[in-house]
């Protein structure tokens, strides 16, 4: 799989609930995926268009999110320690539970429309 961008193999993945660790998913449209409970530390997933994913319980450490559009994603209880989140989008996205956010990324997330940062 060179580069992590082979499609078939990188959806497989998804649909099986297999570990996406370190893959280069960057600038795919994976909105409306289910990623609940993968493994996705250092995944790059900048510029994904994940709107309306399901990343619940996700392992984000590391991983780049930067120019992602998060728009009503759900990351409940997601790992996010070390996660760059430059420019998301993030209107209607759940954080509720979400670990590792640093207090000016909660800030940022909030002004950017995410809920479940209290």
């Amino acid at each position: 799989m060179p580069n992590g961008r082979d499609l078939k193999h990188i959806l497989e993945k998804i649909y099986n609930h297999d570990s996406l660790v370190g893959i280069d998913l960057r600038n795919l449209y994976l909105s409306f995926m289910d990623f609940t409970g993968l493994e996705l530390r250092r995944t790059d997933l900048e510029g994904c268009c994940l709107s309306h994913a399901q990343m619940d319980d996700c392992d984000l450490t590391d991983a780049n999110l930067s120019n992602a559009k998060l728009s009503h994603a759900s990351l409940n209880r997601a790992k996010l320690a070390g996660a760059i989140l430059t420019n998301v989008v993030a209107d209607g996205a759940s954080f509720a539970g979400a670990t590792g956010l640093t207090p000016s990324t909660i800030e940022y997330l909030k002004a950017k429309g995410a809920n479940g940062l209290d």
